[in-house]
């Protein structure tokens, strides 16, 4: 209990609560890029369209994103390991569902849930360590936990195809069950004992004006060229969204305990971050479609191909965190972060402009260039954001954090998509071509590949404008010890 009062961990447990901290964001990570690659094998086994089998992807999105601005309310209010402990066991029973799935609505179902879950623990995760971890430790914890990471993020897809090439889709739930384990055990040793604060009742029409309004704004991007970007029913569902998060943020500031603590936006540093962050989820989540799209569309690779060439540059991601652990160490907090986002912005400017006979080392430079400049950033970004707001709202910026980036690249993914099919047709019919673009043909993939650079070109845009909010940072309010 002593622990609990102190609000810290204590030195013989903090190499376990790193432990778990870590495993969590690394079974996260996981969970997000497998399914992805199985895809193709969901339709096959349960025969369903490519239209049906993306609900395995929105099932999971979906609630991820409406649970997470509620992540810092309820850790605080039924305390951070209740809620934490009680995540991760449901994201393995969840798993287990999964696995055992008879039926695709099944799969989905507990997709759901399993999102539900992970919307939970993963904002927490970050708030936790800037709640029980003294200031001095944080950046170097933050870091190890980024490295793990982009280890995640890079052998994630890889892993996957390798279990499906050897195994069943159903080994992609069940092999992260001992990890899960794992976690449970080092989070019941190293988490404190704390009573929570439940001093009003939950309020309900918060809790349906967040989850509901957030749910809508993401479906809506998620299904709008399906339904049509100037249907009645794309408009109906963004709009309802749109007004429910008013009229919860409205809410927020006429309760004693919100759900979602507003006053995290009036720390500068934390706002900065949260904006530059955007940029990156932005950056980060359509790049699995494009460089997909430039490999196997464009250039004509296989998958399997794709999948190894895109592992070379996400192993430098991981040699940029290293390095970044180490340089932070030094106080170069504003020169990490400028001069990640300066690099990432250079690798994205050389994907402006592939062709079909572009050199693949040019093209995995570039890549290599763009995941090293965001692995060098990240970490000093997240902890100077994070680390100036007080460790009593750790938890609601940590919400906030996770919340707004999900709902940018959710919603940004889905724009840029569309963009990307847009500009196909339209560099098509500029090449003097007639009728509707037939895919495999030479024409398709010239345009496609065309398309491909004005994405990047937009992405160049957003990170340029990054780069310069950057130069706003001031060296003296860093974390770094």
């Amino acid at each position: 209990m002593e622990e609990a009062a102190q609000g810290k961990i204590s030195e013989d447990k903090t190499k376990l609560f790193l432990l778990a901290i870590m495993l969590t964001n690394i079974v996260a990570m996981v969970n997000t890029s497998t399914v992805n690659i199985a895809l193709p094998t969901y339709m096959r086994i349960f025969h369903v369209d490519i239209n049906t089998v993306q609900w395995v992807v929105i099932g999971y999105l979906l609630p991820l994103g409406m649970m997470m601005p509620l992540s810092g309310y309820l850790c605080e209010r039924y305390s951070y390991r209740k809620i934490f402990l009680s995540g991760v066991m449901a994201l393995g029973i969840c798993s287990l569902g999964c696995a055992c799935s008879v039926n695709f609505y099944m799969l989905v179902v507990f997709r759901f849930l399993k999102g539900i879950a992970g919307g939970i623990i993963v904002p927490s995760t970050m708030s936790m360590l800037y709640r029980y971890i003294p200031k001095r430790l944080q950046a170097g914890y933050l870091g190890t936990i980024m490295l793990l990471q982009s280890v995640g993020m890079a052998m994630g897809p890889a892993l996957a195809g390798i279990l499906l090439d050897v195994s069943s889709w159903h080994v992609l739930f069940l092999f992260n069950l001992p990890l899960i384990g794992l976690i449970v055990w080092a989070g019941r040793k190293s988490l404190p004992y704390e009573a929570g604060v439940q001093a009003e009742r939950i309020d309900f029409f918060g809790v349906i004006e967040i989850c509901v309004g957030t749910g809508l704004v993401m479906f809506a991007f998620s299904k709008g060229e399906a339904w049509g970007w100037s249907s009645a029913a794309f408009w109906s569902c963004l709009l309802s969204g749109m007004i429910l998060a008013v009229l919860f943020v409205i809410r927020q500031f006429h309760t004693s305990h919100p759900l979602l603590n507003f006053a995290v936006l009036k720390y500068k540093p934390f706002v900065l971050t949260l904006l530059v962050q955007c940029t990156l989820a932005m950056t980060l989540g359509i790049n699995a479609i494009l460089s997909q799209f430039y490999f196997q569309t464009g250039r004509g690779f296989s998958a399997a191909t794709t999948g190894i060439l895109l592992m070379i540059p996400s192993a430098f991601m991981m040699c940029g965190n290293a390095i970044t652990n180490a340089l932070h160490k030094r106080g170069l907090v504003r020169s990490l972060i400028t001069g990640g986002m300066a690099i990432a912005l250079l690798g994205n400017l050389g994907l402006c402009r592939l062709t079909m006979e572009s050199s693949l080392v040019f093209v995995l430079g570039c890549y290599m260039l763009r995941f090293i400049g965001m692995a060098v950033l990240q970490m000093p970004l997240t902890n100077y954001g994070l680390g100036s707001v007080p460790p009593e709202l750790s938890g609601h910026a940590s919400s906030m954090f996770n919340w707004g980036k999900q709902v940018v690249q959710v919603v940004s993914t889905n724009i840029l998509t569309v963009m990307l099919s847009l500009n196909l047709n339209r560099y098509y019919l500029a090449a003097g071509n007639t009728g509707v673009p037939v895919e495999g043909t030479m024409e398709y993939r010239l345009a496609a590949i065309q398309a491909v650079n004005t994405d990047y070109l937009y992405l160049a845009i957003f990170l340029t404008i990054s780069l310069f909010c950057t130069f706003l940072i001031k060296p003296q309010e860093s974390n770094c010890s």
